[in-house]
């Protein structure tokens, strides 16, 4: 089986590693390709071009860098790469990719009526930007009966949207072989929040933490990413003693285990890859019980706290050194290993694409 994986754009991203873990399988009876609805040049996309074509797996690039204009002009290209390589799977991931396949069978899915198709559902908001364009798109995927959901989390908020409940392929994730951060302050205990600067990550509890740790206390918290509200940021807490900013790591999972802990002070997830890869490095992660985050740890957790309560995260703050890490480290870890991994997301994938 030929199967097509359509992404937004090959760069860094949780919907393009999903894609990019599914399409590493060994399975000689499926051959797997990438195809871009935008042109990726992040900084990410050379190492990720030269990692696939290492693995043979086949990547149609983009010539067109801006997402709106892919979208538009999507269905034309793809129908070239279509008639060529004649697909027998179609699997979308995230809104761009979602909104360029409605449009392709709009125009020419007449053509090719024996085409399957998938789509997975990342995130438990559906739609954030682009309401009134989701109402349009979602019978067609429920009427392939394309969907499959990441997390409990993810499959509860689709039934409560459409009243569909798909099936669940949990995301898998690898391990990644550990270096050594040199940045780091030894003697004291490194905390990282790693993501993207907006209100999905919990960004005001963050910096309420921040505020109430003591500047002269032990613990600094190192703050990767960017959005929208690294203003908000900058104006409170970046520029403390306790506090490290960088836009990017590059590499960042291969240093995860530098840190002492990772925090994810999360309102909602659809599956989080972060807390997945700390927990493959033996990072134990500080939480929200949000949707799509308690799923990724065990249910007796000692780190979590429930409704994002500051005053809980303080409690746990005020005796992280009174935490057994190492323990806590291999716990999740073996958790993660047990139900995030590659191998089984490959093979529940492929039997989907087979009976779908």
């Amino acid at each position: 089986m030929k199967v097509f994986h359509i992404v937004d754009q090959l760069d860094l991203g949780g919907a393009v590693t999903v894609a990019v873990n599914i399409a590493r399988s060994r399975n000689r009876e499926f051959e797997y390709h990438l195809v871009e609805v935008a042109r990726g040049n992040g900084r990410f996309t050379n190492d990720m071009l030269m990692c696939l074509e290492k693995e043979s797996i086949s990547i149609h690039r983009s010539f067109i860098p801006y997402k709106k204009l892919g979208i538009v002009l999507f269905s034309l290209r793809f129908l070239f790469i279509y008639l060529k390589y004649r697909p027998d799977v179609i699997h979308s991931h995230a809104e761009t990719s979602n909104l360029s396949i409605f449009l392709f069978y709009r125009f020419f899915g007449w053509m090719f009526r024996k085409t399957k198709y998938v789509r997975t559902i990342h995130n438990t908001v559906h739609w954030d930007k682009w309401e009134w364009i989701g109402k349009v798109v979602e019978p067609f995927f429920m009427y392939h009966h394309s969907n499959v959901a990441i997390s409990y989390a993810v499959q509860d908020s689709y039934f409560n949207l459409c009243g569909e409940m798909p099936p669940i392929i949990f995301n898998g994730m690898k391990e990644v072989e550990q270096k050594t951060f040199n940045d780091l302050d030894k003697s004291k205990i490194n905390v990282l929040f790693a993501g993207r600067l907006v209100f999905q990550k919990g960004i005001d509890e963050l910096i309420e933490v921040i505020k109430r740790c003591p500047l002269e206390g032990n613990i600094v918290f190192w703050i990767i990413g960017s959005g929208d509200y690294y203003k908000k940021l900058e104006m409170s807490v970046i520029g403390r003693d306790n506090v490290c900013y960088q836009e990017k790591i590059y590499g960042l999972s291969s240093y995860l285990s530098s840190f002492d802990f990772l925090f994810m002070p999360s309102n909602f997830e659809g599956l989080s890859l972060m807390c997945i890869e700390a927990s493959l490095a033996k990072v134990p992660t500080i939480i929200n019980t949000c949707p799509g985050l308690w799923e990724t740890l065990p249910e007796d957790w000692p780190l979590k706290v429930s409704n994002n309560n500051v005053d809980e995260y303080m409690e746990i703050f005020s005796r992280l050194d009174s935490f057994d890490k190492e323990e806590l480290g291999m716990k999740a870890y073996h958790y993660a290993k047990e139900n995030f991994s590659i191998d089984r997301m490959q093979k529940q994938y492929e039997l989907f694409y087979k009976s779908c």
